[in-house]
């Protein structure tokens, strides 16, 4: 995959506070989406869907929101949380079939986008982290049942 050039956050009104959070490396959510843009303009769209399971997260090559949707957009590409991912080259996967975590790496560095709403699973949300939150984690082994 080409190399990062930055990552957006579209948010609705009120998550704000997920900028911050993403300057200081801590776990955030956000009920928009989340756009990483790559050398040569190509762009990916990050957020909740309904596939494969329901509140899954979903990668599309527009946004999944509608035109008119009140979301803004907010470059958080120099933020400690992504530092480590821009400027390079990026690898995406799912960590399990049900797509509701994804791994963004890049060698020596991570980003986990979730389905996950403040310790709940199945939500119309996305958390960003720097760690694979339970049941996902490496300590656990719930999510091959």
């Amino acid at each position: 995959m080409p190399k990062l050039v930055s990552v957006s956050y579209r948010l609705f009104e009120y998550e704000e506070p997920a900028i911050e959070a993403a300057r200081n490396s801590e776990t955030h959510d956000f009920g928009g989406e989340l756009v990483l843009t790559f050398e040569g303009g190509l762009r990916s769209f990050v957020s909740w869907v309904g596939e494969p399971v329901q509140y899954a997260v979903g990668i599309s090559e527009a946004s999944h929101y509608v035109p008119d949707a009140a979301l803004s957009d907010f470059d958080v590409s120099d933020t400690s949380m992504w530092e480590g991912l821009v400027g390079k080259e990026l690898s995406l996967g799912f960590v399990a079939a049900d797509n509701q975590v994804l791994q963004l790496s890049s060698p020596g560095s991570s980003v986990f986008v979730c389905s996950l709403e403040r310790g709940g699973w199945w939500a119309d949300e996305l958390t960003i982290c720097k760690e694979v939150p339970a049941p996902y984690d490496a300590d656990s082994d719930s999510w091959l049942r």
